[in-house]
């Protein structure tokens, strides 16, 4: 910047053009001292105001000034997009956590189910001796015996001094697997709403600054483009459970089948590269970005265009 800078200082006239690269690599550089990336004390200081207004007002022809107002659209657009960009991402952030909390605790309560399932039958001394030898499950899981004088007495055995065998409570089985598909709208809602239409609007942003900092000749103009590498890792690690959890049913018989087609129908792999501008998209929005006045116009058009939604 320092070069085109003095550049700019020694022409009497100045181009529009020149000075609109200037003041987005003044951006640039206050950005990076504001989140101390790759800044020094050593690096070149941002322009002050009052040389950048001493510099606006040598230009001197119409066209330049129109050059010069692109990029303070461009500029304005940023500040806007970028706002946008991180409450996109966010949502899809929102709609990751919905749909993760709901796959653990159904999940979870597979897991409680197989662990009672798996107990010996437990039996105090007296419940032993006043029934008759256990029968087929027991043989299957063995049995246990534990003192009438069991430590929790009150929540664990009976009057008659019978224990009380484990099983899912209520708040565990609103969350299994049959309960989770009559949510099945609500958390469709957090994928495609939220999770999906985020994370395409956040890359859509990101895809839009490195058109422009391909268009401009600046590469490091995509500083402002908002980090979805932490968000596409998060979505990775849901489709590792659901394949995890996938796997964990299994079985034969209905039961089996009818956890699997309810966990295929409510939760699914999400296929991150689907959310990536396609080729077509791109290469439209590169063409547009060729128009001098399309920093004026059109960039809000142009991040539709690469969500796939705008013409």
């Amino acid at each position: 910047m320092k070069n085109l800078l003095e550049e700019i200082k020694s022409e009497s006239t100045v181009s529009g053009e020149k000075l609109g690269l200037c003041l987005i690599l003044n951006d640039i550089a206050a950005y990076n001292k504001q989140k101390n990336i790759n800044y020094s004390e050593h690096q070149e200081d941002t322009i002050d105001q009052a040389t950048l207004d001493d510099l606006i007002s040598r230009i001197s022809t119409v066209e330049d000034a129109e050059a010069f107002e692109s990029y303070v659209q461009l500029q304005s657009f940023v500040q806007r997009a970028q706002a946008l960009a991180f409450a996109y991402n966010q949502q899809a952030w929102n709609g990751c956590s919905r749909i993760l909390m709901y796959m653990i605790q159904a999940q979870q309560v597979e897991h409680a189910r197989k662990l009672i399932e798996n107990l010996p039958i437990i039996m105090t001394e007296t419940q032993y001796n006043e029934m008759p030898p256990p029968g087929k499950i027991a043989r299957q899981r063995g049995f246990a015996l534990i003192s009438n004088e069991f430590p929790c007495r009150p929540k664990c055995l009976t009057i008659e001094d019978y224990f009380i065998q484990p099983e899912i409570d209520c708040f565990q089985e609103m969350m299994s697997l049959e309960n989770i598909e009559k949510m099945k709208d609500k958390i469709e809602y957090f994928r495609r709403d939220l999770l999906e239409d985020g994370i395409r609007r956040n890359l859509a942003y990101n895809t839009l600054c490195s058109l422009i900092a391909e268009r401009i000749g600046i590469e490091s103009f995509t500083v402002f483009s908002v980090d979805e590498a932490p968000l596409v890792e998060q979505i990775e690690d849901i489709n590792e459970k659901f394949i995890a959890f996938h796997d964990e049913i299994a079985g034969e018989g209905e039961e089996f089948a009818n956890k699997l087609r309810i966990l295929e129908s409510v939760f699914s792999i999400i296929d991150v590269s689907s959310f990536y501008p396609d080729e077509s998209a791109v290469e439209r929005v590169r063409e547009k970005l060729t128009d001098p006045d399309s920093f004026r116009t059109s960039l809000d058009g142009l991040v539709e265009m690469l969500t796939g939604k705008g013409e």
